[in-house]
């Protein structure tokens, strides 16, 4: 059976010869900057024909775009300056109300971005973006044919979309957005309603041009216990998110879900939603429910997708990995779908041997565990 349809059929509901296994974002995520680095290519080569590929894609476009909608090239500019090992962006946005800038750094040999200044401080910056006139972005679907494509037997092409609540909470940051949802919930909303918006026409227009697959939406973590309660996890996430999901399902793509922390409140929830798959599931203590739970209160039909803790890669020994390994096979796929898969990668560089070769065991141990 080959990757493409392992993973189709875990997805259609069906059982296929062996549990999938995942490299996550090893699979797409970081493909600017990971052919670069030897001991991540050696780890790719290793992984053809054994791990199963959920490939992200995202359009190409050759405008600028800003929240899922287009905006005037000279409504947005970029100045990038180097100090030391950094790297640091400004971005300056007209709004029909003002100016919002934000800071952006990235650090030499940690392949991700910090956020210095966010785009919002204050509630008056949240009514500037509030201002920006919505010209809907329909970019060109071709790329997603072509990379499904190239990407061939060795797996399959996932869509990824923000939700409503990640929109929002990224404007200001999750402290500050949590003072604001106490102080001033209307506003929380209105932000909310404009990007759902955005998001829901941005998500159909894909679909109706035949990006028909499972998409991963991000963001429902942001209001998960013990920061929020279940009640206000309702109000934020399912409210919003549950449309998307009926919009999916409505064009027969699958939905998704992505949220780390602690889960076990919300699930019942989630599984209201009518979810098809949900990652990363975080054991403890860093989450709160393990992959037999999951699966009594998400039922058989929902795939679970998970639950290697990333730090095992970084501190674990090869046996802590294949008890881990062992266990979640034996959990997540006993009344279920399961795909097998770290809750996250490293993504610094060099990496270090003993991190490389615990990957390459979690892998081994995924193939020796996971006949079905």
């Amino acid at each position: 059976m080959t990757s493409k349809e392992r993973l189709l059929k875990i997805f259609n509901g069906e059982r296929p010869d062996r549990v999938p296994i995942s490299l996550y974002e090893f699979d797409g995520h970081y493909d600017s900057w990971i052919y670069k680095y030897q001991e991540y290519v050696e780890i790719l080569e290793y992984a053809k024909g054994k791990t199963d590929k959920m490939s992200p894609w995202h359009p190409d476009t050759d405008k600028p775009v800003m929240f899922y909608g287009e905006i005037p090239p000279e409504d947005i500019k970029n100045y990038t300056w180097q100090e030391g090992n950094s790297l640091y962006i400004r971005t300056l946005i007209k709004t029909p109300k003002g100016e919002l800038t934000s800071l952006r750094r990235q650090d030499d040999g940690i392949h991700t971005t910090w956020t210095i200044e966010y785009l919002c401080k204050d509630e008056s910056d949240a009514e500037k973006l509030l201002s920006i006139e919505y010209i809907p972005w329909k970019p060109s679907t071709d790329s997603f044919f072509r990379k499904v494509e190239s990407i061939g037997d060795s797996g399959i092409v996932v869509g990824e979309i923000p939700d409503a609540l990640c929109l929002t909470v990224e404007l200001f940051g999750f402290y500050k957005f949590l003072i604001l949802y106490t102080d001033n919930q209307s506003l929380i909303f209105r932000l909310m309603d404009f990007f759902q918006e955005r998001l829901f026409n941005y998500l159909e227009h894909l679909l109706s041009n035949g990006v028909t697959t499972v998409y991963r939406i991000v963001g429902p973590e942001y209001a998960t216990p013990p920061y929020l309660s279940p009640k206000e996890f309702k109000r934020l996430v399912v409210e919003y998110d549950k449309d998307l999901v009926e919009l999916l399902h409505k064009y027969g793509g699958k939905a998704r879900l992505h949220s780390h922390g602690k889960v076990k409140n919300i699930l019942d929830l989630l599984s209201e939603m009518d979810i098809d798959a949900i990652d990363p599931l975080e054991p403890p203590p860093d989450g709160d429910i393990t992959l037999k739970e999951a699966r009594e209160i998400l039922g058989e039909r929902v795939v679970l997708i998970g639950n290697i803790e990333e730090q095992l890669f970084e501190i674990g020994t090869k046996a802590e990995i294949e008890l881990a390994v062992k266990t979640a096979i034996e959990e997540g796929s006993a009344d279920g779908p399961f795909i097998l898969c770290p809750t996250a990668m490293p993504l610094n560089t060099p990496l270090a041997k003993k991190v490389q070769e615990n990957i390459i065991h979690y892998i081994d141990c995924g193939i020796r565990y996971g006949k079905l």
